[in-house]
């Protein structure tokens, strides 16, 4: 008997740069061995213009360290030039102007350059999980409602920046079934699809894997510190970081990773390490006294999830939905983003006051191993593609696990 095969669609693979590559990784490694996955993406890019983002000839591995197949979804021979009018996105006047219109008008090419191929890759596959707030979340559903293919959209959009053009969220919800990672989430995307399309909902978090506590001949930084650990996206919140860390360099130091440009700042309490290696990111989490990204806009937030993975305390603002994730004042300390000298208090208590740091870290450690559990995760997720019928509707949805407080 042949065994049950799914594809897992994404913008970007491997190497992880973000939340939704490490989704993507995680849900791969995570799903049943026994079935034949294979991952289809998108080669690498240097720049991330909405050209460029297509035309990469950067190599990519053949598997993933889980030994899971990466295949390339390459545009046809004359891509380049099919791909030219997505320049028309480079144009500041006509992209402010026109904005969502010109994105979704502009899909025609990539399709016309990339759905033979991705047609050719679907071949003999069961079952499709797409994680995609770009063309190809778009391109997944002409492909798999022309062929009949079952299939899931996981869009990790960020309403009001990207994936929620009109044309986006018509693509969505095509699919058997939305898969949201929050409840706010959840509301969002329902008051954007509106009542007219009807579409099937599930709220299941992304996977998170913790990681071991490797132990570095050359640790990267001395003594104790505070982690900010992602994008350097004026969301995340860095700025605000840096400004509350002033005044907290006799207690700890600052250590910046992630990709992005390093910050240019005169103060050797604060080390920036750039992008990092895995095993120094696990070493940073599970070294660290506690994680500050004071994030204004997240999806979900998987570094938070990681933290208290590692028993580790949270500082953050009191916005959706970090706070679905970080129980404020049991996990983690969460502030008004309208009161950022907040921030600096919310430190300084964590970093003075240790009692209550070791409890937030064990509670927080609990919440993930009760919450956060891989095994139940993945087993939701099984039942979307292996269990159609366990599908569930928007006016029934059950609270998600990861929302229990």
């Amino acid at each position: 008997m042949k065994p049950f095969s799914i594809a897992i669609i994404v913008d970007r693979y491997w190497p992880s740069r973000g939340g939704v590559e490490m989704a993507a990784q995680s849900l791969a490694a995570s799903l049943p061995q026994e079935w034949d996955i294979t991952v289809i993406t998108h080669r690498p890019a240097e720049r991330t213009s909405l050209y460029n983002s297509f035309i990469s000839n950067k190599e990519i591995p053949e598997c993933d360290p889980f030994n899971i197949p990466i295949k390339p979804l390459d545009r046809r021979r004359f891509g380049r030039l099919l791909l030219l009018p997505l320049l028309l996105w480079n144009i500041p006047f006509i992209r402010k102007t026109f904005p969502k219109g010109l994105f979704d008008s502009l899909y025609i090419w990539y399709r016309t350059a990339f759905c033979y191929r991705l047609n050719k890759l679907l071949d003999d596959i069961d079952a499709v999980h797409c994680i995609s707030t770009g063309y190809l979340a778009r391109c997944v559903s002409d492909v798999c409602l022309s062929r009949g293919i079952p299939f899931v959209h996981n869009p990790f959009i960020h309403f009001g920046k990207w994936g929620d053009s009109p044309a986006q969220l018509r693509a969505y919800a095509q699919a058997d079934t939305i898969v949201c990672p929050t409840k706010s989430f959840q509301q969002r995307l329902m008051e954007e699809l509106g009542d007219s399309l009807p579409v099937n909902v599930a709220i299941i978090p992304p996977i998170t894997i913790r990681g071991g506590h490797p132990k570095l001949r050359m640790p990267p930084v001395p003594g104790r510190f505070i982690l900010f650990l992602g994008r350097r996206e004026a969301h995340k919140g860095l700025a605000a970081l840096l400004v509350a860390f002033n005044g907290l360099e006799h207690l700890a130091s600052l250590v910046i990773a992630g990709p992005g440009k390093k910050v240019r700042i005169r103060n050797p309490a604060v080390f920036d390490l750039g992008e990092v290696e895995h095993r120094i990111k696990e070493w940073l989490l599970s070294s660290c006294d506690v994680l500050c990204v004071p994030t204004t806009d997240e999806t979900f937030g998987i570094v938070f999830a990681e933290a208290m993975s590692y028993g580790k305390p949270v500082v953050g603002y009191d916005v959706a939905p970090v706070n679905e994730i970080v129980v404020n004042n049991e996990t983690g300390i969460l502030v008004s983003p309208d009161e950022t000298e907040n921030l600096h208090f919310a430190l300084e208590t964590m970093l003075t006051q240790k009692p209550l740091r070791k409890k937030m870290g064990e509670a927080a450690l609990d919440r993930f191993k009760g919450h956060f559990s891989r095994k139940e995760i993945i087993n939701r997720m099984i039942q979307l593609h292996w269990k159609p019928e366990n599908i569930i509707r928007p006016d029934t949805v059950e609270e998600p696990v990861v929302l229990h407080q």
